[in-house]
């Protein structure tokens, strides 16, 4: 008899179940994290207690979607940093607030959202407005239009520029989520119907780009020889750490803008650089290639201008010729045309982006001409 109690009391002891929704949000979020040996990016403020969701409904006069209730409560209150999805539940008003430019009470939120009013305040189709209005008739005019366009909405993410990511919590669409341009006259469109649904995919996308990062970037280190200035962009030659082997590659740096002439604490002569190189397709920088036959090394397969270096300057701003193979290609696609080419006598892969190559396959030997850019990961001095 004893023993049934203690059964019993231990079943009754159990923490209550998590939904699906949450146990895969658990689950992927420690894969994320598993991906960073040091700091993962994405951090999450700490999960609210029952009773603190429930005062914010009851003041808001709603009732939270179940799927992001729980995600408050088992997961956390929002993303600690900026340009991260979801903001805290502090910062439910910010797409109505940053429209207003005023602070608003959590009334608004309570209110039944309407998608036809919404596109009447955002959308450029539906501009109406009295063109004999003075200022202060205009300002409260557009007040009013963003209130009733806003209201029953939540906001989850603020992309910049205007662009919020909002989530409908009061009226017939409630627990959908929507992309709203409050800006540029494009209005809004259905992004989710559900937050569950559009996390997840969230989450998935970037554990996704960061699988991708992992096995695309072939990191290693160099040391600067010489510095080129120009503007946000740069012309950097180096010599790798373990051979003399010596190259030039084009590095973007738009926080240190700094022309010829002048001087920079970025990028020094003798610094210690860990880099990965890749080239890249852009209507300003187009890809050549042409695939070539024969066995694959530095000596039997040379640029047309028959230089012995599998990477030739051909022109300014880091323009080359380079020879390489395709010893594998990516496990992770992200959607974006993309792969590793090998470069003999660097002895490291070259990440080829947007070249969309034919049949393209393991063994395959390329000469591509374009602008070799590099990405710069540390810097030491």
């Amino acid at each position: 008899m004893m023993d049934h109690f203690k059964s019993l009391f231990r079943k009754n002891s159990r923490a209550p179940q998590t939904s699906e929704f949450i146990q895969k949000v658990t689950m992927m979020l420690e894969e994320y994290k598993s991906l960073y040996p040091e700091h993962c990016p994405y951090v999450l403020n700490e999960r609210l207690s029952m009773s603190q969701v429930e005062q914010f409904e009851s003041a808001a006069g709603i009732t939270l979607p179940q799927d992001y209730r729980d995600f408050l409560i088992h997961i956390g209150n929002g993303a600690a940093k900026k340009r991260q999805i979801p903001l805290s539940l502090s910062h439910a008003k910010d797409c109505l607030e940053s429209c207003l430019q005023e602070e608003t009470g959590l009334e608004c939120i309570g209110h039944a959202f309407s998608a036809e009013s919404c596109n009447k305040a955002f959308h450029e189709d539906y501009e109406d407005m009295d063109e004999d209005m003075d200022d202060d008739a205009a300002k409260e005019h557009y007040n009013r239009l963003y209130r009733e366009a806003l209201q029953g909405t939540l906001t989850l993410h603020n992309d910049g520029c205007g662009y919020y990511i909002v989530m409908i919590v009061s009226g017939e669409s409630a627990g959908q989520l929507y992309y709203i341009d409050t800006c540029h006259g494009q209005g809004i469109h259905k992004v989710s119907d559900s937050f569950a649904d559009y996390y997840l995919k969230w989450l998935g996308r970037q554990i996704l780009e960061k699988q991708a990062s992992l096995e695309q970037n072939d990191k290693f280190d160099c040391v600067i020889t010489e510095v080129k200035l120009g503007g946000n962009v740069r012309d950097l030659t180096v010599t790798k750490s373990e051979s003399p082997y010596e190259f030039q590659f084009e590095f973007f740096c738009p926080g240190d803008f700094a022309r010829e002439g002048d001087s920079t604490d970025l990028t020094q002569a003798h610094d210690r650089l860990v880099i990965s190189l890749y080239m890249k397709y852009e209507s300003y920088s187009p890809l050549e290639y042409k695939k070539l036959e024969g066995s694959f090394g530095p000596q039997s397969l040379q640029p047309d201008n028959s230089s012995d270096r599998p990477l030739q300057l051909i022109g300014a701003r880091s323009e080359h010729i380079v020879i390489g193979q395709v010893r594998r290609l990516f496990k992770y696609n992200t959607g974006e045309l993309s792969f590793p080419l090998y470069v003999e006598g660097l002895e490291q892969e070259i990440l080829i982006q947007g070249l969309d190559i034919p049949d393209l396959a393991v063994g395959d030997v390329l000469q591509i001409q374009g602008r070799l850019c590099g990405e710069v990961y540390r810097i030491r001095r």
